[in-house]
């Protein structure tokens, strides 16, 4: 119960010092992850998106997780966010591989036979996030709409 509060407790300073213009240090990579994805979803929500589901993990299988779960204008959004440094090899939206993909397909499977009143109609998008390697720097965002995963 103490973890789990002195982890609740982080992730709000966190928040806060971010709110306020502070970035994480570039070597910390869960640091750096959970930055974007506090990034993706201020930047879905200054879109449109109500956002229904953060982190959601299957009850039936703890690895199936999707970073966010949105809504926009009755269609479903399933979205996975990357955030990576400026100058890495490959690209946010290059990262996710065929294995990956697969995975999320589960994930997606699994999200909807749980949830009892889903819409028809759904999609996934990535958030690609390019966290600059200098502290002057700005974050660019990308948001890659409607991927092709479902067959």
């Amino acid at each position: 119960m103490a973890v789990r509060f002195r982890a609740r407790l982080r992730h709000a300073l966190e928040r806060t010092f971010w709110s306020l213009g502070k970035r994480p240090k570039s070597g910390d990579s869960s640091f750096s992850g959970r930055y974007g994805e506090w990034l993706g979803r201020k930047f879905l929500k200054s879109k449109g998106f109500s956002i229904k589901a953060a982190n959601w993990r299957s009850p039936l299988d703890r690895r199936l997780e999707i970073d966010l779960v949105c809504l926009k204008k009755g269609v479903l959004v399933f979205v996975e966010i990357r955030a990576r440094s400026q100058l890495a090899l490959v690209n946010g939206f290059h990262s996710i591989d065929k294995r990956k993909k697969k995975t999320l397909l589960r994930a997606f499977k699994a999200y909807l036979a749980f949830t009892e009143s889903s819409p028809e109609n759904y999609r996934f998008d990535v958030i690609e996030i390019d966290l600059p390697v200098l502290e002057d720097g700005k974050p660019q965002i990308f948001h890659h709409e409607n991927v092709a995963i479902f067959r």
